[in-house]
């Protein structure tokens, strides 16, 4: 009995053991994948964070080590298998340096900045096309309208071997009617280009140029030399470039002959379809942000699966008509055509970030239908992060990476969990209206779960958030996906077709497709601008305390846990004691925080405006601005670029004291950007100059020698003695009117001393002759040889001085003979082109200020000075 159970059992037990190592490989191998899915984009992401990229035996070393680590982790027992995730993490890290590295040595040396190349380029991106602001690079004589035109080129042979292949950012000032034409995307041309290698105003909480310059592989920038030889067309534009510009151009009915009438909302079509908002009127766009409905405009999961959906059901009728005489796999071909589609679509939009994303998701959501596998959310949202910054290593630089998959992290952490069960009636009738009712119910949820999502990174990203989003989003996204998308999208099928074989449907169909569309979106920015009125738009929302960063990360994480989830209800709590907080204090915080600023310390930054000027002062709860940097006819402005931003970081809401120290547009020419998004209390200006503050209905007073203004109270105060202009009977637009202001703080003495040149200098020695020296001077006409004069360093005999200039400026500055001159002195000395901002911190009764250089900062992209061993910011 005993060798017939024996016996018995034998096959039972062979079938439990085989189905036990069947499953326990499967689980090995499931999480073999998961820890490399998240490993690898972990590692590869980390390398934007590097100070310094490992070279040499550092680097091999690294990636020996993490071979290793992968080696023993795969075939280790119990934990032994948590080597795996290190190795693979660093894998991925030594992957984003060596790209890195690579796209660091193909920029531009710094020894050829400024020169002029005869090169060979063919043009890779849809030019961006603006009315000439000035006549510059205009042939003599020439007349008609002219254009200045932004493009991204290639450069071809014959070419200096650290240019060939290197990718350029071109700027053509006047452009005459006739190139403006030819020049289009595939096009190749013969071209001399003064080249500068990617540089950028560094300055903390601003946008990073250099980093978005390196994350698009962009080698130099420059601009086209016309008058060193008129720009030759060497072939005309073809290739798949080409083609998307023949598409923008018929979006705006460039291409339809005989077509009279405009399409006004062209711009908005050409985002929607391919990706380009150049074209998008300041308006619009500030619209679009006001009302938290910019993303519309960005090519994500919406258009890429609509042209998927579409994709499936061209692929089931191709399938059906080819079984009718013959057999094939049902679900084959309709998934070959979805991705063909959606890839395709992804390849016209341009490939952004987001539809990278959507198409890498959409893939495996096909892969997974074909092959009738479970592939969980996590999963694919881990792949189509690996595979994106496998793609771009440096992609987390960029802040739309941070946003797109925020969201999408958002949407599948919220709907996790236990499922919302659709009532079932047998009545048709009610069942219809149960599924109207579920489908508000998950566009309400999923619009609550991506607005509370993106919360925070808005804050800390753009310092603001638009809370009117929340609602007007209910109805925009339904508007644009069944209303204006899926005919836009057709009418892209029209305009292919017609450029594949000329003459078919353009004629006839087009003009109906655009026009329709059109109307529907000059309809939709209606209602936005009518909800902008009637809800609250942008709000600014910063948030400086770490404390308060950490807790609203977590409350987010709370509230986007789906339902049952123990303790998911104290996310409540942070919200309800911000309200508290900004009833208190008139600001986001905590009512039990402490209050913004130090009234114990001094901080004074020079910003980095480029050969402009612009310095941020505080003390307290008192900040004041001297001079707002420049601006430039394309409509870009160091106020609204540079000063608010940096303000708004350092936890800034509204200005104490605006002081412009004359007319001239590197020092004044920020002013309206920085007064249309920060309140401003009261300003000072030489003269006339103070109309300039009237259309903003800011108290203004004049700044004449023998005056003084105390900023702030008690702890926090600071005073200002005026030494310059000696009368208001002037315009404040000349450099010798400028205000000369001297910033005193417990004994610490600040020289502030806009373009005064040395004749002023001699002035101010002669009548003050008992002046003390001083900590900290800006110097006079950013270094210019007409001022800081012999006078004026004996005079003032700085402890330190700050020359605020362009890098490699044509002007020049600050020349040597002055930077000569204030060391011989014994200054210590600083310069914005080559340092960033320049800020210092007095605390308490301390003579010695805290110094921080902005290009000091850890990021391996700066090119750091000597400074850098000693201070940090």
């Amino acid at each position: 009995m005993s060798v017939l159970t024996g016996a018995g059992r034998d096959p039972v037990h062979r079938v439990l053991e085989s189905l036990n190592t069947s499953t326990v490989n499967a689980f090995t191998t499931q999480w073999v994948v998961s820890v490399c899915l998240w490993g690898w984009p972990a590692g590869v992401g980390a390398v934007s964070l590097l100070p310094h990229l490992p070279q040499g035996a550092t680097y091999w070393l690294l990636l020996v080590v993490s071979s290793t680590c992968c080696i023993c982790g795969r075939w280790a027992s119990s934990w032994g298998r948590w080597l795996l995730l290190p190795g693979v993490a660093g894998l991925g890290l030594g992957w984003g340096i060596w790209h890195a590295q690579g796209l660091m040595d193909a920029r531009l040396p710094e020894v050829q900045h400024g020169s002029d190349f005869p090169l060979t380029v063919e043009v890779v991106s849809l030019p961006e096309v603006s009315p000439a602001t000035f006549r510059f690079g205009r042939a003599e004589g020439e007349s008609g309208p002219a254009y200045d035109i932004r493009f991204t080129a290639r450069v071809n042979a014959p070419a200096p071997a650290f240019l060939l292949d290197r990718t350029l950012s071109v700027r053509w000032y006047g452009v005459p009617e006739a190139q403006r034409h030819q020049l289009r995307n595939g096009s190749h041309w013969r071209m001399t280009l003064r080249l500068k290698t990617p540089r950028g105003s560094i300055n903390p909480h601003t946008f990073d140029y250099e980093a978005w310059l390196l994350q698009r592989g962009i080698a130099a920038t420059g601009y086209v030399r016309s008058r060193d030889g008129v720009p030759e067309l060497v072939a005309e534009g073809r290739g798949f470039g080409y083609f998307r510009e023949v598409l923008r151009d018929g979006l705006s009915g460039q291409s339809r002959e005989g077509e009279g009438q405009v399409i006004t909302q062209a711009p908005v079509m050409a985002a929607l379809l391919l990706g380009d908002r150049s074209d998008l009127e300041p308006e619009t766009r500030e619209l679009l942000r006001n009302t938290g409905t910019a993303h519309l405009l960005a090519i994500s999961g919406l258009h890429v699966g609509m042209v998927a959906a579409i994709g499936l059901l061209l692929g089931r009728l191709i399938s059906w008509l080819i079984g009718l005489y013959r057999p094939l796999s049902p679900g084959l071909l309709p998934a070959i055509t979805a991705l063909l589609c959606a890839g395709s679509y992804t390849l016209v939009a341009g490939a952004p970030l987001s539809a990278q994303r959507a198409l890498i998701m959409t893939a495996v959501l096909l892969l997974a239908w074909l092959w009738r596998r479970r592939i969980g959310a996590g999963s694919g949202f881990a792949l189509a992060l690996a595979a994106v910054v496998t793609w771009q290593p440096l992609a987390p630089l960029n802040a739309g990476f941070w946003l797109s998959f925020g969201a999408v992290a958002g949407l599948l952490l919220g709907y996790s969990g236990r499922l919302r069960i659709p009532a079932t009636e047998n009545v048709d009738e009610k069942r219809f209206k149960f599924r109207i009712r579920d489908w508000l119910y998950n566009l309400t949820r999923s619009q609550w779960l991506i607005f509370v999502c993106l919360l925070v990174p808005s804050a800390l990203i753009f310092s603001g958030v638009s809370f009117s989003g929340l609602l007007l989003n209910l109805m925009a996204i339904p508007w644009v996906g069944f209303l204006v998308l899926p005919v836009l999208l057709l009418a892209g099928v029209v305009l292919s077709l017609g450029y594949l074989f000329p003459g078919i449907l353009n004629g006839s169909v087009l003009p109906v497709l655009l026009n329709y569309v059109d109307w529907q979106l000059s309809c939709l920015l209606d209602f936005l601008a009518a909800g902008e009125q009637l809800a609250p738009g942008w709000q600014p929302l910063t948030i400086v305390d770490p404390l308060l960063a950490g807790l609203a990360l977590l409350a987010v994480l709370l509230l986007i846990l789906p339902r049952g989830f123990p303790g998911r209800y104290l996310g409540y709590v942070l919200p309800v004691l911000l309200v508290f907080g900004w009833t208190a204090r008139g600001e986001p915080g905590l009512p039990v925080s402490v209050p913004d600023g130090n009234g114990e310390s001094l901080s004074v930054t020079v910003l980095d405006v480029g050969q402009g000027l612009a310095i941020a002062v505080r003390s307290g709860g008192t900040s004041l601005v001297f001079d707002t940097g420049i601006d430039s006819p394309s409509g870009w402005s160091a106020g609204d670029s540079i000063v608010a931003p940096y303000l708004r970081g350092e936890g800034v809401r509204r200005v104490d004291a605006l002081i412009l120290s004359h007319g001239d547009r590197d020092h004044a020419g920020g002013l309206a950007g920085l007064l249309a998004v920060m309140p401003v209390d009261r300003g000072f200006a030489p003269g006339q100059l103070k109309a300039r503050f009237s259309e903003a209905a800011i108290p203004t007073e004049p700044c004449i020698a023998g005056t003084s203004v105390v900023l702030g109270k008690q702890a926090g105060a600071f005073k200002l003695d005026w030494l310059w202009p000696e009368s208001t009977a002037l315009t404040g637009e000349e450099n010798a009117h400028s205000c000369v202001a001297l910033l005193q703080w417990r004994g610490h003495r600040i020289l502030l001393t806009g373009d005064i040149p040395a004749s002023v200098e001699r002035r101010l020695a002669s009548q003050y002759p008992d002046f003390a020296a001083v900590d900290l001077l800006v110097a006079p006409h950013h270094g210019s040889r007409s001022s800081s004069s012999l006078a004026l360093v004996q005079w003032a005999r700085p402890g330190r001085v700050v020359f605020s200039a362009g890098f490699r400026h044509h002007f020049g500055h600050p020349h040597p003979d002055v930077v000569e001159r204030f060391a011989a002195a014994g200054s210590q000395i600083f310069n914005t082109a080559e340092m960033g901002a320049v800020r210092f911190e007095w605390s308490g009764e301390a003579e010695n200020a805290v110094i921080r250089l902005a290009r000091c900062r850890n990021r391996f992209w700066y090119k750091n000075s000597a400074l850098c061993e000693d201070w940090r910011m």
